[in-house]
């Protein structure tokens, strides 16, 4: 049976090669840049956004040859070649939705949670690229085979489930403006690279900082062993994408515990997971229907799981009686957030179903 978790998995050179093209992207945007200062500033950007994602890809590796080959394709016609043959040699395309579901929702200069973000905390994409942007990500995903038009409905569904999620009350609309900004531009478990250390190096890297400290959170927060903290990945699968943090079981505590510091976190994360439930698996044409009603038959199953996982956390939480009520509070509104997400995936269920005839 296939694992829930193995829908939102993406392999090592995936992996990779999704970093590689937020790469190009970067770097497309320095291009631009007519600012001599700013220019250099971005420059130095890209080469330590570079190494945090090479230190990632070497925590994750699983062997010497991964580890050897952890370096970003940085030239883009030999790069070409390797997304291309990566392509043509997959039996299914999901894997090739859920990078570019990543492209599109990708933020750029976002903190490393080091001293230098405080030289980098004023860049932002020129204006030039700025009108592009959407244009190159089109293009990528045309260059992996897959329809441009997803491009906008990810970035279009993305924002409906958010808001769906919050609900309508102007506070809530509030909040949910927050989503798109500085504290939740980097979910390491959803591969938004770089993560705010500072927000979860004490809980999952202790006594480390600086590139040590991401790539420790980055491990602990992927889809590495489980005895690391991570979730143990099935198939060959190394990361989680598409907002499957949300399912998180036998993640340990690292999941909720990122969770219970800002649930508008679980908000970005949920709406992700509905994206890449409505619009990738629900909808793969290479996969016979009733297979796709089991696998969201229990991926909708491990969402109850996890919501069951948090309440348990949150009663232990109260039982223990220590200082941890803002963390109960937090949890609590997670679990809101969370079952509003199950609700609507039920409901897609359902009718997919209808529509099928099954």
């Amino acid at each position: 049976m296939t694992s829930p978790m193995e829908e939102f998995g993406l392999t090592f050179e995936q992996t990779k090669i999704l970093y590689s093209f937020q790469y190009f992207l970067i770097q497309q945007d320095v291009d631009r840049e007519t600012d001599f200062l700013t220019k250099q500033l971005k420059h130095k950007y890209l080469n330590q956004w570079t190494k945090s994602v090479e230190n990632f890809l070497e925590s994750i590796a699983t062997n010497g040859l991964e580890k050897n080959n952890r370096y970003l394709y940085t030239d883009y016609c030999s790069f070409e070649e390797v997304f291309k043959r990566m392509k043509w040699s997959l039996n299914k395309k999901r894997p090739l939705y859920s990078i570019v579901l990543e492209l599109s929702l990708f933020s750029m200069y976002t903190p490393f949670g080091i001293q230098e973000d405080e030289k980098f905390k004023k860049l932002k994409i020129s204006e030039t690229f700025r009108l592009r942007i959407l244009e190159r990500v089109i293009f990528f995903a045309n260059e992996l085979g897959v329809e441009g038009e997803y491009v906008t409905r990810f970035k279009s569904n993305h924002q409906k489930w958010s808001n769906e999620i919050i609900g309508s009350n102007p506070l809530n609309l509030l909040l949910g403006g927050l989503i798109g900004g500085a504290v939740v531009a980097a979910v390491a478990a959803a591969i938004a690279i770089p993560v705010l250390v500072p927000l979860l190096a004490p809980i999952l890297a202790p006594g480390l900082s600086g590139a040590a400290a991401i790539s420790a959170v980055l491990a602990a927060l992927g889809g590495g062993a489980m005895a690391a903290g991570g979730f143990g990945m099935a198939g060959g699968m190394t990361v989680i994408v598409g907002g499957g943090a949300i399912l998180g079981t036998g993640a340990g505590t690292g999941i909720s515990s990122l969770f219970a510091q800002s649930p508008n976190l679980a908000v970005r994360e949920a709406a992700k997971f509905l994206v890449t439930f409505n619009d990738i698996i629900l909808v793969q044409e290479d996969v016979i229907k009733q297979q796709i009603a089991l696998n969201a038959r229990n991926i909708i199953k491990a969402q109850r799981n996890k919501i069951n996982e948090i309440e348990e956390e949150i009663l232990e939480m109260q039982m223990a009686k220590v200082n941890t009520q803002e963390q109960i509070n937090n949890l609590q509104q997670v679990v809101k957030y969370f079952r509003k997400a199950l609700e609507i995936s039920q409901k897609l269920l359902k009718d997919f179903l209808d529509k099928n005839g099954l």
